[in-house]
């Protein structure tokens, strides 16, 4: 049986200039975030941990800018891009390629409000329903990155001049792949 997979997107906060080469970014925990898929409405919130995974060594997530593989901005086999897991948020940290020009550009004007990522529950404890409320327990990450139209409710994203969040019901063929790869 395949994962289902989900993709949520987050909104952000911008708070620096063009400059920047470092983009940051959060998925928050224990923030309800009202939610419509397949015609189902619910609120869904994501627990302290529950990416607890995707931080074991060999994990290789990437981010790309609004779910578009062939834009990719990082990834954690190369170096690229750093999650760290908080008390409060998943943080990601991506250095961005001189490719991603446009993309810093749209950052620092305010014009991207959120980040994004792309996970799948693990097994039957990943997620639990009572009702029309989710609590998402363990995710396997595949990917994270900003994107152009947030849905949840919190979440933070600056991009910084110095030297880590979407679920889904298909991804790109090149997606699965990587999951596949990476042992997903």
């Amino acid at each position: 049986m395949e994962p289902e997979l989900l993709r949520r997107q987050l909104p952000s906060e911008i708070t620096a200039g063009t400059t920047g080469k470092r983009l940051r970014g959060s998925i928050p925990y224990n923030a309800p975030a009202n939610i419509v898929e397949r015609g189902r409405k619910f609120v869904e919130v994501i627990r302290p941990g529950a990416f607890g995974r995707a931080l074991t060594a060999g994990r290789d997530v990437i981010a790309t800018f609004n779910h578009d593989i062939g834009r990719l901005l990082g990834r954690t086999a190369s170096g690229t891009l750093t999650l760290t897991d908080g008390p409060d948020a998943l943080r990601y940290e991506v250095e961005l390629p001189e490719s991603a020009a446009d993309v810093r550009e749209l950052l620092a004007r305010g014009d991207l409000r959120g980040s994004s990522f792309t996970a799948a529950p693990i097994g039957r404890e990943g997620d639990r329903w009572k009702g029309d409320y989710r609590e998402l327990l363990a995710l396997e990450l595949f990917e994270v990155g900003p994107v152009v139209s947030p849905a949840y409710p919190t979440s933070a994203a600056e991009l910084r001049s110095g030297g880590p969040v979407i679920l889904a019901k298909l991804l790109p063929a090149a997606l699965v792949g990587l999951m596949a790869r990476s042992g997903g």
